[in-house]
């Protein structure tokens, strides 16, 4: 109880030291035998953006971007599957250059990050439907000549699977010419129970448990060039490509009542293979610098096919059995190009420029179910984009604004034929303004945005897929865009933060149901525009030192207002969600890093789901040689088993219950080996983010 006691009065104290500490590089206090060193601030404020500080922290020691960004705050997942907290999906880039590869993420060493930025309300340069943004700085480059990075990583969560990668580059003088490959395979399991409640004249009650697991074998390669003239220009281009082929293969049983009484036993027997190839993806870019004007420019190409083939077999021990397959091929395509313009005005500056996107979705579909038929469709979408942004700096205060002007086309075609009933054309304007301060050691920051969300081309597929011999599943063209007003407030004071955020979503896309066929037995589950979604999000986090210990706290609430029909009548779906976060980094004797990470957090509703509460404790050791060129690392995540959720979905007459039984302890060994390691001199940002993200 005395060590106890000890240690909390030394992070009290040390706390009230790091107050007043901001502008020095380090303190040491002691208490008895306990010794707290405060360092300036990790996280802090820059404008309206959450900013942490990797260089001459332990993050620097993480291991990959992955790894960071795993302990950055607000932002939760891995491996490239993230998400900001309450922002949904964020757009990534790295140096001005926007992400999309996110495997790439892996090949940047944890030792080669400066910062890394969360924008969880991007203004006017960025596109309407970009809800949350990260942007990692990486340090100066030097050394010419090759180089490279070797990275093996195997996995151990059932099965075993790997991802290897290759990274070559060679730089003289201007001229930086790399070459990347990587490969991800092996097996992964895919066990889960679905319960479906179907009301129409007679309640359907299916339990369905499944068993099975799925192959992949993914392969992609990448080459490019950048030209550095001199500092003020440089031009550069990338191609890449792939293919990938997936199995995925399921069995179990299922037992179906029909108003509570026993009506069918199944066997049922899913088989799906899924192909895609080619993806061919291209990146032209220049930066440059014309006197005080800046320019960044960015064209991307994208055209991409893929396949499926599904087999859903059904053996009835009371009726007829039931046989149904289908094969899907999906063809996208895209142009996009980007213009950006900056100046110096006044007591700032001024960005502006303009963004043209054109994308086409087509979906081939064939089946040989009775009740459906097979179609096909075909989405094209042209966005032309203008937008500003002037910020300025008045004493203390610094002030932005920004407006953004979107024209998008819509056009739908069904079985070849164009559907005029169809065809939508949107003309909006998307301000944003945000002002920024600061108070003593406080920082502060309030803004606002207005957004959108279009529905994804899924979403918008006219075909209609067979679930089971109750439910089908199909898209809806007929949806419109999500109109999204956000209001946020941030703060930052010596090691805490915090952030409150409200949003009002118009028209949000969710999912429902609606009778299918002429006697409405048989339930489609599709989408529709529901009147309106409010969320309320909080959340607050600490970072200190105590010795070798660096612990992070983090907490987070959203709070939901949503009613949808449902069974019959109105139902309120609004349980809030919360979240807790304990992160703790140790600096163990032999350089060596000890991470453990637990995570909880609470069941509650998001939109019209039902989620049950999951944790997670995590534990990592990495150790760095030879001067940072090899690197081990040794991973155990979940290793209780317990970041596994059981969701409800609820639609008017329909019910959907979701167990995922699969393992989800993994433990993973890393190798990675880098010489004469550099930094990308590439500038593209990208264009069309928003688009690829909808394919």
């Amino acid at each position: 109880m005395k060590i106890l006691m000890t240690l909390m009065l030394a992070v009290v104290s040390a706390v009230s030291l790091m107050a007043q500490t901001e502008n020095i590089d380090s303190i040491t206090y002691t208490l008895g035998e306990v010794v707290v060193k405060a360092n300036p601030r990790v996280t802090s404020l820059k404008g309206d953006a959450l900013r942490t500080r990797v260089v001459g922290t332990q993050l620097e020691h993480a291991g990959t971007a992955n790894d960071v960004l795993k302990q950055v705050p607000m932002v939760l997942g891995s491996d490239g599957n993230f998400e900001v907290f309450g922002k949904g999906t964020p757009a990534i880039y790295v140096n001005g250059r926007l992400l999309q590869d996110l495997s790439e993420l892996a090949r940047i060493s944890s030792a080669n990050i400066k910062t890394v930025e969360v924008v969880t309300n991007p203004g006017a340069k960025y596109d309407a439907s970009v809800k949350s943004v990260i942007n990692i700085t990486l340090k100066a480059p030097q050394g010419d000549g090759f180089s490279g990075l070797l990275r093996a990583q195997g996995s151990l969560q059932k099965y075993f699977r790997t991802m290897d990668q290759l990274n070559l580059k060679y730089r003289t003088g201007g001229l930086e010419v790399f070459g990347n490959f990587g490969y991800f395979g092996g097996k992964m399991e895919d066990a889960k129970s679905i319960g479906m409640l179907t009301r129409s004249s007679v309640l359907w009650n299916q339990l369905m448990e499944l068993d099975g697991y799925g192959k992949v074998n993914d392969f992609y390669g990448k080459a490019g060039f950048s030209y550095l003239f001199n500092q003020n220009h440089s031009i550069g281009a990338y191609y890449t490509n792939g293919f990938k082929n997936s199995d995925l293969i399921q069995r179990g049983g299922s037992r179906v009542t029909a108003d509570g009484v026993a009506y069918d036993e199944l066997f049922v027997d899913v088989r799906e293979k899924s192909k895609t190839m080619p993806k061919h993806h291209a990146n032209l870019y220049y930066s440059g610098q014309a006197g005080k004007l800046g320019i960044d420019f960015n064209m991307d190409f994208m055209w991409q096919k893929s396949t499926s083939d599904l087999l859903n077999n059904e053996s009835s021990g009371n009726f007829e059995d039931a046989k149904v397959s289908s094969a899907t091929t999906n063809h996208s395509r895209l142009f996009a190009e980007k213009l950006v313009l900056s100046y110096p005005v006044w007591k700032g500056g001024i960005e502006f420029g303009q963004e043209y996107t054109s994308s086409r979705f087509a979906t081939d579909y064939t089946t040989d179910a009775s009740m459906l038929a097979s179609a096909a469709s075909r989405v094209d979408e042209s966005n032309i984009a203008g937008f500003v942004e002037l910020s300025q700096q008045f004493g203390m205060w610094n002030v932005a604004a920004g407006l953004r002007y979107e024209h998008v086309a819509f056009r739908y075609l069904e079985n070849g034929r164009r559907r005029d009933d169809m065809d939508r054309t949107y003309d909006n304007i998307f301000p944003s303004l945000s002002v920024a301060t600061r108070v003593g050691d406080a920082q502060l920051a309030l803004s606002y945005t207005h957004k959108t969300q279009r529905p994804s081309y899924s979403d918008l597929d006219g075909t209609i897929d067979y679930v089971n011999r109750f439910t089908f599943e199909g898209g809806n063209p007929y949806l419109k865009p999500e109109k999204i007003h956000n209001v946020q407030l941030s703060g930052a004071w010596s090691y805490f933060f915090g952030q409150l955020s409200y949003s009002y979503k118009k028209d949000p896309v969710l999912s429902t149901t609606v009778p299918y066929g002429e006697d409405g037995e048989v339930k489609l589950i599709t989408s529709e525009n529901f009147p309106k979604i409010q969320k309320l999000e909080a959340f607050v986090g600490g970072q200190f030192r105590v010795g070798v210990w660096q612990p992070k706290v983090n907490a987070g609430i959203i709070k939901q207002w949503l009613s949808i029909d449902y069974d019959g009548g109105r139902m309120r779906i609004d349980n809030p969600i919360g979240l807790v976060q304990l992160q703790n980094a140790v600096h163990l004797p032999g350089d060596v890093w000890l991470n453990v990470d637990l995570q909880w957090m609470s069941g509650g509703n998001g939109e019209n789901c039902k989620i049950s509460s999951t944790s997670y404790v995590n534990a990592k050791l990495y150790k760095a040689f030879f001067n940072n060129s090899f690197s081990v690392t040794v991973e155990a995540n979940d290793i209780f088993n317990k970041n596994i959720s059981d969701v409800v979905l609820y639609n008017k007459d329909v019910t959907l219950f979701k167990l995922t039984q699969t393992t989800s302890r993994t433990f993973q060994l890393t190798l990675q080996y880098t010489f004469n390691v550099t930094r990308d001199r590439y500038k593209g940002r990208g264009a069309g983010q928003t688009e690829i993200d909808r394919f």
